[in-house]
């Protein structure tokens, strides 16, 4: 049987990328979409007109389900909830469906506190341990789990087998970010902040290069006395907005602790699985991580042609700017891996691990 799923935020970029996932899902039904007052009561193709962010034409059954205001909605009405809400909103509403049921999110709001993991299934797994300290030290029978921001999906799927080979001390990182990074302001026609970027490049993303240190850090941590140990990798990160619908491109230079060859790099990166790999889950590419050998490779233009939900790497090779200096270029779909996709590939380990 189906769990049965609320969709909070269901109405924004981010939520309805998650409502694309969701939608057909063999483990999850949608049982509701959630959304602000002012949408209660209108269909969702009402509520979402001139903001249309799907990859693919939603189904009509999908348009005509009508949206409740999340103030109304009873948790315990549900099995598992799925939170696409602005920060300042999820702080309230994510804690009060947390109280009752698991909470899988989009938001930042929670991502940085001591007994809450930023999940990325493939790298960090064991840090669902912190849900049991999360459910005590709050006094919730449900928890809140974040996943990573969008740009640090990328670069720490790349950097955990690495890490795991060879240890990794330094890394700096530019970032050439789409447009449905910055949600509906930068998918809109009509938005200021998309006519920006047009024919142009933004040099600041404002606050997105400190979310990227602390957050890689984190998620590459280890489990200690209830909280999370982080990792000691000195991170230097620019981010840029440019002129590309969808797919983060991301230029990574990194000193690793040993002597390393470009070889053996290709081998850790396409050899490397995890849990959710082993567990078959639905969501999970069968390998995370492809190196391609196309020296113009990859790009957001052509990363639709890979299978979904995996981080493509190009043009590796050595940097003698480190100390066992590397080089290398990824994509990763900011929505498919960075929101919708990576959220339900939550939900599905939660589910076969026990926590929901």
């Amino acid at each position: 049987m189906k769990k049965n799923t609320v969709i909070l935020g269901a109405t924004g970029a981010a939520g309805q990328n998650i409502v694309e996932f969701a939608w057909d899902h063999p483990w999850f039904e949608v049982g509701c979409l959630g959304a602000s007052e002012r949408s209660h009561g209108l269909t969702y193709k009402e509520a979402i007109q001139g903001a249309v962010f799907f990859g693919d034409e939603p189904n009509k059954e999908v348009l005509n389900r009508k949206i409740q205001d999340i103030n109304s909605l009873d948790p315990r009405d549900f099995d598992i909830a799925f939170s696409a809400l602005p920060s300042e909103v999820a702080r309230v509403v994510e804690a009060r469906f947390a109280e009752h049921i698991p909470v899988v999110s989009t938001a930042s709001t929670y991502r940085y506190e001591p007994d809450v993991p930023i999940l990325l299934p493939e790298v960090n797994p064991e840090h669902l341990q912190l849900i049991e300290a999360q459910r005590k030290n709050r006094g919730w029978n449900g928890y809140v789990v974040p996943g990573p921001n969008c740009t640090t999906v990328g670069l720490v799927m790349t950097l955990k087998p690495l890490c795991d080979r060879f240890g990794v001390e330094a890394v700096s990182m530019v970032s050439l970010q789409a447009l449905s990074g910055a949600g509906e302001k930068g998918l809109r026609s009509d938005s200021t902040y998309r006519r920006s970027v047009e024919m142009n490049v933004l040099p600041l993303i404002e606050g997105e290069e400190e979310k990227v240190a602390r957050e890689t850090n984190k998620i590459l941590g280890a489990i200690n006395d209830g909280g999370v140990e982080p990792a000691s990798i000195n991170v230097h990160a620019t981010c840029i907005r440019v002129y590309v619908e969808t797919v983060h491109t991301e230029a990574v230079h990194l000193g690793a602790s040993r002597p390393v060859t470009v070889e053996e790099v290709r081998e850790a990166l396409e050899e490397f699985r995890s849990e959710p790999q082993t567990l078959r889950l639905p969501m999970a590419p069968e390998q995370p991580i492809h190196v391609v050998d196309d020296e113009y490779g990859p790009q957001p233009r052509v990363h639709g042609s890979y299978p979904n939900m995996v981080t493509l790497v190009g043009r590796l090779r050595e940097n003698r700017l480190f100390r066992n200096g590397l080089s290398y270029v990824l994509t990763s779909d900011n929505l498919e891996r960075g929101a919708g996709g990576g959220a339900m590939l939550t939900a599905e380990l939660l589910l076969r691990k026990g926590y929901v």
